[in-house]
């Protein structure tokens, strides 16, 4: 088959390497689409240190079911299924306490294991979830960012009625900001790309800008959400926060960067700092959210690309030029 396979940091190619074998409780899932993730691009730079390379990426994809290993009894053969890429191993105290994205052993497709930009993936068949057919098969690879989105929700807690500042209106930081809205909070969007500025009012953003000296809060906002991953965002954010507010890091940063914190600060302001780290039990309801249809899915995704034109996906995703990119493995 064929698969986009980073050899090395800054090296990939797309190739051909063998068609996967279910193990022992898998299955293989014929991949249809895999959304392009700030994650992948981390892959391919290096930036990420637990990658095992050589790996195959993504992790955001929608499929169905191919191939049964032994024992696997979960979703029968021809079942349109979206897959949770959390690797976990159910027995260490992080596992035993629910904290599953936590696990010691753990890792994930596209990071530890080989993910989705191949024409076949082998998963584990109790992280499968069956897609509802109210659900339009293009939209079902938002489970996975929908399920991210989800967990940092139930991290920061309740909103309703809370002034919430998001930085980053990329695809993660706009359905952030629709829970939010949802939520009953009034959220504002900072964002420097004019095409996902634009698209912030329809996700419910009450006010997008391309800076935070075009707000005029000046006891700043009771939650701040940093979805883009940046330092310099993360370090500003954390000056915006409201007396007794909430910080939140949900955007991925490279393992190396730092950013100044003032121990005083934290104490005088009683501030909450939370970290919100991949899918923790959420994707079933992020397929309920999805099948409801308050997630204007639509207006998120940009046109599919076949694996050939991968690097196309890459590129657009890095330089922020239109919302979600996603690539078709199995397309000519």
């Amino acid at each position: 088959m064929k698969a986009a396979v980073v050899t090395e940091p800054g090296r990939w190619a797309v190739t051909e390497v063998p068609d996967p074998v279910p193990g022992a409780a898998e299955v293989v899932v014929e991949v249809e689409r895999c959304g392009v993730c700030g994650t992948d691009l981390h892959v391919l730079a290096g930036e990420t240190p637990t990658v095992n390379y050589p790996v195959i990426p993504g992790h955001e994809f929608s499929g169905r079911v191919v191939a049964l290993g032994p024992g696997a009894t979960g979703p029968s053969l021809g079942t349109f299924v979206v897959v949770d890429p959390m690797i976990f191993c159910g027995h260490c105290q992080q596992c035993r306490s629910g904290w599953t994205n936590l696990c010691v052993n753990g890792g994930g497709l596209g990071t530890t294991a080989d993910g989705a930009f191949a024409r076949y993936v082998t998963v584990r068949r109790d992280r499968c979830e069956p897609v509802p057919e109210g659900v339009p098969p293009a939209w079902a690879p938002l489970t996975e960012p929908l399920s991210c989105a989800l967990h940092a929700i139930d991290r920061a807690g309740p909103v309703v009625g809370a002034d919430v500042l998001v930085i980053g209106a990329g695809p993660a930081g706009l359905l952030l900001t629709r829970l939010l809205s949802f939520g009953g909070a009034r959220v504002d969007v900072v964002e420097r790309t004019a095409v996902r500025r634009a698209a912030a009012p329809l996700f419910g953003a009450e006010r997008a800008v391309a800076s935070t000296g075009e707000l005029d809060r000046e006891r700043g906002w009771q939650l701040v959400v940093d979805a883009s991953g940046s330092a310099a965002a993360i370090q500003e954010g954390l000056s915006l926060v409201r007396r007794a507010g909430t910080f939140v890091i949900f955007g991925v940063s490279r393992a190396d960067a730092r950013v100044e914190l003032s121990p005083y600060e934290v104490f005088s302001r009683e501030l909450t700092i939370v970290g919100s780290n991949s899918v923790r039990h959420t994707f079933g309801r992020a397929l309920s959210v999805l099948a409801s249809g308050r997630i204007p899915a639509d207006k998120l995704l940009d046109d599919a690309v076949p694996l050939d034109e991968i690097g196309l996906a890459f590129d657009r995703t890095r330089q922020g030029l239109g919302l979600k990119a996603t690539v078709l493995p199995g397309a000519h």
